[in-house]
């Protein structure tokens, strides 16, 4: 009497039950499909059991690398979690595209909130210079008050920092006296 095959294609083992060879007659009894191996539902299980969707920005409450991203163990290695998030719920990332935080949060990773952008158009996006319209006196950060600090190329105001030069030369009695010669 010939052993009958598992009735999962391209399986050769075995008949042990139901149709299926041990392994998925086990993976069947686990998860419902033969196909699907308890692990994977588990590891993405695992996975959003760290995200708090409690609001409008779905929060990583697992480790977070020193800028404030997210990361996880994912397909032997260590990933960014907003990206395993939006290649879960929404598809692979271009290979030449990066993801921006609509948001701003770092932390974030609902897929509403991360766009597929080319990596100049993410520092363009996330440069907080770029942004700024005011110093934080109120005084625009654009035109003939725009200062940009020659070593560090660092913008700043210009009316702030003849104002703080002002008050620096005064404290050390370096300002002279309008009129005295």
């Amino acid at each position: 009497m010939t052993a009958r095959p598992c009735g999962v294609a391209r399986c050769d083992r075995e008949y042990r039950a139901r149709g299926f060879c041990g392994l998925h007659y086990k993976r069947w009894m686990a998860t419902g499909d033969p196909l699907l191996t308890l692990w994977v539902t588990r590891r993405e299980d695992h996975f959003w059991s760290r995200v708090d969707a409690g609001g409008d920005c779905w929060e990583w409450t697992g480790y977070r690398d020193g800028k404030g991203y997210g990361r996880a163990w994912w397909d032997s290695r260590n990933g960014l979690v907003h990206r395993i998030s939006y290649e879960l719920l929404v598809g692979p990332i271009p290979a030449e595209l990066q993801l921006d935080h609509l948001c701003r949060n770092r932390a974030c990773v609902n897929p509403d909130h991360l766009e597929p952008v080319t990596c100049r158009e993410n520092i363009r996006r996330g440069s907080v210079a770029v942004r700024k319209q005011t110093c934080e006196r109120g005084h625009p950060l654009f035109g003939d008050n725009l200062y940009v600090y020659p070593n560090s190329g660092r913008r700043g105001c210009r009316t702030c920092r003849q104002a703080y030069q002002r008050r620096w030369g005064e404290s050390r009695g370096l300002r002279k006296e309008r009129g005295a010669a």
